[in-house]
């Protein structure tokens, strides 16, 4: 049911004694008290007080506890949006001998929003291409770079045609080549 509870000895130090191994609790959600006997059986009487009677409700008031035998007495508790606090009063003989444990209710935390998306599997991150990077590191764009790249291409066919090919021909050519690949670079860069 619930992780929280309190341990409430009874007759441990005699008949109609009682004693709780704490006096505050603090939960968020339902909880519940052992009744631990000692050598004698007895009548035990719980009672909700405070504003925690209005959130919290008990299965039963009245137990009867066999002596050396354990109780579990069960307390449930409503969800609440702000603390809401109050008592658990346990006694025994007849209320000759009682405990009082101060319990606080706290909100729970906020539900968890499931969809579909849960249930598919992640895909790795892709590592980024040359072209990614570059335009990432310089702000040009894939295509930018892209035609720098077949410029770069152009200059090198005509610099190679130009080199066996020989002459003065072929020297205006490479120029003609290098200031078409210039103004090309100054008209993407404007």
């Amino acid at each position: 049911m619930s992780r929280d509870e309190v341990t409430v000895h009874v007759g441990r130090n005699g008949t109609d004694t009682i004693a709780a191994d704490t006096r505050t609790l603090e939960t968020t959600e339902s909880f519940g008290i052992v009744l631990e006997s000692h050598d004698t059986p007895a009548h035990v009487h719980c009672r909700l007080g405070g504003d925690l009677a209005h959130v919290a409700t008990l299965e039963q008031s009245h137990y009867y506890v066999e002596p050396d035998e354990e109780t579990y007495v069960p307390i449930l508790v409503d969800d609440v949006d702000a603390d809401v606090a109050g008592t658990l009063e346990v006694s025994t003989g007849y209320g000759a001998a009682s405990v009082s444990i101060d319990v606080t209710v706290t909100p729970g935390p906020p539900p968890v929003e499931v969809d579909e998306t849960l249930a598919q599997p992640q895909s790795p991150e892709q590592e980024p291409t040359v072209f990614e990077r570059l335009s990432t590191t310089s702000g040009l764009d894939a295509g930018t770079i892209g035609l720098f790249v077949l410029g770069l291409l152009a200059l090198g066919v005509a610099t190679a045609t130009a080199a066996v090919v020989g002459g003065p021909v072929a020297l205006v050519g490479v120029l003609v080549v290098v200031v078409g690949i210039g103004v090309a670079t100054l008209l993407l860069l404007r």
